[in-house]
C-alpha cells in the first residue's frame, strides 16, 4: 500500500511537471508579439478587416488581451467596428486535456460595438457571416449533415462598462445600449441558464426620443448556438422613462426575431412625465396603473401583437394587428375597449383643453368601442356610449388629418330630464319627456346631418310658460331641417306647429306655421338694467346675424296686460332678419278681428316685432297728441273692432300698403314709409273722428309726419282740413262778408 502512494505521489508530480513544462513551452511559444500576430494574420484572412491591440498574454489563469480594436471594412480609414478594454478566457485545462471545450470564465471590460444599416438588410457586418476560410488542404463540408457546434460551457461570464450602438440606413434612428453590465453562469450550448443585465437605452427617432435605464433578470437556452432557436424566460424585467416605471416577466424564442409573450405593469404616472417625450401631451393629468399581457412577434422592420390585453383602472381592452417603422412608420390595428369615465365637471378639464367647454357636469358614464386604427383612418366598427338615462351608440370612419368623418350615430334618453344633469342651466326648464333617433353625418369643412329624432310627452317650462304633451319628430336631410304635425299644449291650450328650416348653419331660411287657441300673457317685472353699449354695441353691429322667414301664424285669443284681443292671423314671408333690420326685405301682414290696447308704448317696448307692426298705430298716438286744437283721442288706450297691416318691406324700409285701426272713438288709416334702420318717417296718417271721442267729423283730417320714432314733427293736411264741413261753412260766410266790404269800398 505505501508503494502503492508512494508511486501515485510520484506520477502526480510527474504529471504536475509535464502540465508545467507543457505550459511553459506554450507560453515560450505563445509569446505576446506572436499571439498578435496570429491575431491580425486570422483577422486578415477570414474577417478582411485590420485589428489592432496593445497586448496579449498567456498565464496560468489564461488568455487575456488589452485594448483590441477592429476596423471597419476594410482599416481604420473606415472606422471603429468593435473595441474592448480588457477581454480575458479563463479556460478549464483538465477539460482541454480531456478534448472538452470548458471555460471557467469569460471577462470583458469596456467592449464598444457599432452596428450600421448600410442599405436596407445589409449590415456593416453582413461580410462577417460567410464560412470562414479553411487551411489549406483542409476538407470542405458538404451542405449535407452539417456538424453540429461543439458542446461547451462556460462557467461564468462578466462584461461590465459596454456599449452598443445601432444606426439605420436614412439615420433616422439610432439606438444605444449604454452601460451595460452583464453577468451569466453555467452557460453551455445546451439547456436554460441564469443571466442578469442592467443598461441604458438610448433612443432617437421621429416618433419618440429619450433616455430609458433598463433590468433584465432571467435564464436563456442558446439552443446549440442557434440564435433563431434561442430562448429566454424573462423573470423580471424594468424600463424606466422618466419617473414613468413599466415592469415585466415572461418568455421569448428566436433572439434574431423574438417570439414573446410578457406581463406588463406600469405604475401610476403623471401625463407631465410624457412631456419630455411627446411635448404636445397636456400635462398634471394623473393616469392610474396598467397591467397588460402581449403575445408579440418582433422583427427588425415591425411588430406583430398576437394579443394585447390591457386593465388601467376603470379602462381595459385588447388590441391586435402590427407596428411597423420600416420603411416609414405605419400601423394596422383592431382595437377593443371598454371602460367608465367618472364623474367630472368640465371646467376642470377646460383648464387643460381650452377648446372642452365649461359649465357641463357628465355624469359616470360607460363607454365601449371596437375599432380599426391605421394613420390614414380610423374604422369605429361600434362605439356604445350610457350615461344614466341617455345612451348613444356610433359607427363610421375618421381621417385623422386634414379631418373628415363619416359614419351613423342612434341616440335615445329614457328621460330628457338627464339634460339637465349634464348641462345645469336648464334645470330652471325643467325638462321632462323621452327622446331618440338615428342620423348619418359626415364632416368636411361643416357638419352635415341627416336623419330623425323622435320625442314624446315632452314637457318644459320657460318664461314663466307650461309646454306639456308636446309630441313628434324633426327630420335633418343635408343642411334642412324640418318638423312638421307637432302638437301638444302651451299653458293648457292646444298648439300645433309645424317648422321647417334649410341653410340653417349660416343663413337659415325658415317656414314657421304656428297655430294656438289661446297665447295668454303674464305681468313680469321690469328690468331696470341699462342696455350696454360701447365695446359690445359696437360688436353687436359688425356680427349681425341674418336668417329668413316665411309662413303664417293663428291665435284664438290674446291675453296680454297691454291688449286683449280676439283672432289674430299673421302672415310673413321676411329676408334678412337682422337685430338693426338695416336690410330687411319681403312683406307680412296681420288682421285682428277686435280687442282693446292698453298703454300700448309698453308693448312696444317688450317686443321689436310688435313695436314694427303696430309702428302706424303708435305714430299715430304721438301724432293725435302734437295736433292741437283737434282734440284727437289718446291712442294709447282704446277699443278697436278691427285693426290690420299690410307691409312690404325693402333694404330696411317698410312701407305702408294697408294699415286700418276701426274703433268706437275713431277710423285711422296710414300710408308712406319708414325707414326701420334709420328709424325715420315719412307717413300720412288720416283720421275720422267718432261720437264716442265726443266729436264727430264727416270728413277725415289728414296729418303729414316727418321726424323720428322718438322725435315726431307733424303737420295737419291743410286740404283734409278744408274738406270739414264745419271750416267750409265758415270759409263760406267769411267769402259773403268779404264780398260786401269790397262792394261798400268800390261804391265810394
Amino acid at each position: 500500500m505505501r508503494k502503492f502512494l508512494k508511486f501515485s505521489a510520484w506520477a502526480l508530480a510527474a504529471a504536475l511537471a509535464l502540465i508545467l513544462v507543457s505550459f511553459a513551452a506554450l507560453k515560450l511559444y505563445f509569446t505576446p508579439e506572436r499571439i498578435k500576430t496570429l491575431l491580425a494574420g486570422y483577422a486578415e484572412a477570414n474577417l478582411k478587416r485590420q485589428i489592432s491591440l496593445d497586448s496579449a498574454r498567456l498565464n496560468l489563469r489564461g488568455f487575456s488581451i488589452r485594448n483590441l480594436r477592429i476596423a471597419e471594412y476594410p482599416d481604420f480609414s473606415k472606422g471603429e467596428f468593435f473595441s474592448a478594454s480588457e477581454f480575458s478566457i479563463r479556460p478549464d485545462l483538465r477539460a482541454l486535456l480531456k478534448k472538452k471545450l470548458k471555460i471557467k470564465s469569460i471577462s470583458a471590460s469596456g467592449l464598444n460595438m457599432n452596428i450600421r444599416e448600410v442599405k436596407k438588410n445589409v449590415y456593416n457586418f453582413s461580410d462577417l457571416m460567410s464560412p470562414p476560410q479553411l487551411p489549406d488542404g483542409a476538407k470542405k463540408l458538404g451542405t449535407k449533415g452539417a456538424a453540429k457546434p461543439p458542446a461547451f460551457g462556460i462557467s461564468n461570464i462578466s462584461v461590465k462598462n459596454s456599449r452598443l450602438s445601432y444606426l439605420s440606413a436614412d439615420k433616422t434612428l439610432n439606438v444605444i445600449l449604454d452601460g451595460i453590465s452583464l453577468s451569466a453562469n453555467s452557460v453551455s450550448g445546451e439547456g436554460l441558464f441564469p443571466f442578469e443585465a442592467d443598461f441604458k437605452l438610448k433612443l432617437k427617432s421621429p416618433y419618440l426620443s429619450g433616455d430609458f435605464p433598463a433590468y433584465l433578470k432571467g435564464r436563456a437556452d442558446l439552443s446549440g448556438l442557434d440564435l433563431k432557436k434561442g430562448k429566454a424566460k424573462i423573470e423580471k424585467a424594468l424600463l424606466a422613462a422618466g419617473k414613468i416605471n413599466c415592469e415585466f416577466k415572461g418568455e421569448l424564442e428566436d433572439f434574431f426575431e423574438p417570439d414573446a409573450g410578457l406581463q406588463l405593469q406600469v405604475k401610476p404616472f403623471s401625463t407631465t412625465d410624457l412631456k419630455a417625450f411627446f411635448p404636445a401631451v397636456p400635462a398634471r393629468i394623473l393616469l392610474p396603473a396598467v397591467d397588460a399581457i402581449a403575445g408579440f412577434k418582433l422583427t427588425a422592420g415591425n411588430i406583430v401583437f398576437k394579443r394585447l390585453d390591457f386593465k388601467a383602472g376603470p379602462f381595459e381592452g385588447s388590441l391586435k394587428g402590427r407596428l411597423a417603422w420600416d420603411p416609414v412608420f405605419s400601423y394596422a390595428l383592431n382595437a377593443h375597449f371598454k371602460g367608465q369615465v367618472p364623474e367630472i365637471n368640465t371646467d376642470v378639464l377646460a383648464k387643460k383643453f381650452p377648446a372642452v367647454p365649461k359649465g357641463l357636469h357628465l355624469p359616470l358614464t360607460e363607454i365601449e368601442a371596437d375599432a380599426a386604427l391605421t394613420p390614414g383612418k380610423i374604422k369605429m366598427a361600434t362605439a356604445k356610449l350610457s350615461a344614466a338615462g341617455l345612451a348613444a351608440t356610433l359607427t363610421g370612419e375618421f381621417v385623422p388629418e386634414p379631418f373628415s368623418a363619416r359614419g351613423a350615430l342612434k341616440m335615445t334618453a329614457g328621460d330628457i330630464h338627464d339634460f339637465a344633469d349634464i348641462y345645469p342651466a336648464l334645470k330652471p326648464y325643467e325638462l321632462k319627456g323621452k327622446a331618440g333617433g338615428g342620423f348619418d353625418f359626415t364632416y368636411d369643412t361643416a357638419l352635415r346631418l341627416e336623419g330623425k329624432a323622435s320625442f314624446e310627452n315632452v314637457s318644459a317650462q320657460f318664461s314663466g310658460r307650461r309646454l306639456s304633451g308636446l309630441k313628434g319628430a324633426v327630420e335633418l336631410a343635408q343642411d334642412r331641417l324640418s318638423a312638421e304635425d307637432v302638437g301638444g299644449k302651451l299653458d293648457g291650450e292646444d298648439l300645433k306647429l309645424g317648422v321647417s328650416a334649410k341653410n340653417y348653419a349660416t343663413h337659415p331660411q325658415a317656414a314657421v306655421n304656428f297655430d294656438l287657441a289661446a297665447l295668454r300673457f303674464t305681468p313680469t317685472p321690469r328690468s331696470e338694467t341699462p342696455a350696454k353699449t360701447g365695446a359690445a354695441g359696437k360688436k353687436a353691429d359688425t356680427q349681425q346675424f341674418y336668417f329668413d322667414l316665411e309662413g303664417k301664424t293663428r291665435l284664438g285669443a290674446i291675453s296680454h296686460p297691454n291688449l286683449s284681443a280676439g283672432e289674430t292671423l299673421i302672415k310673413y314671408d321676411l329676408k334678412n332678419i337682422s337685430q338693426d333690420l338695416k336690410n330687411l326685405s319681403g312683406q307680412a301682414s296681420f288682421d285682428i278681428s277686435g280687442g282693446k290696447f292698453d298703454k300700448l308704448y309698453d308693448l312696444a317696448k317688450e317686443n321689436k316685432a310688435a313695436k314694427v307692426a303696430l309702428y302706424p298705430l303708435l305714430i299715430l298716438g304721438k301724432s293725435a297728441k302734437l295736433a292741437k286744437g283737434f282734440n284727437l283721442p289718446d291712442f294709447n288706450t282704446i277699443v278697436f273692432t278691427k285693426l290690420g297691416g299690410d307691409y312690404t318691406f325693402k333694404d330696411g324700409v317698410m312701407k305702408i300698403q294697408r294699415s286700418v285701426l276701426i274703433s268706437n272713438v275713431a277710423d285711422a288709416s296710414s300710408a308712406g314709409s319708414i325707414n326701420l334702420g334709420a328709424d325715420t318717417l315719412d307717413l300720412k296718417i288720416t283720421t275720422t273722428l267718432k261720437e264716442g271721442s265726443g266729436i264727430r267729423m264727416s270728413a277725415p283730417v289728414g296729418m303729414l309726419v316727418k321726424g323720428t320714432f322718438e322725435d315726431p314733427r307733424v303737420k295737419l293736411d291743410v286740404k283734409s282740413v278744408m274738406e270739414q264741413p264745419a271750416v267750409k261753412k265758415n270759409l263760406e260766410k267769411a267769402a259773403k262778408e268779404g264780398s260786401k266790404l269790397l262792394k261798400k269800398l268800390f261804391k265810394k
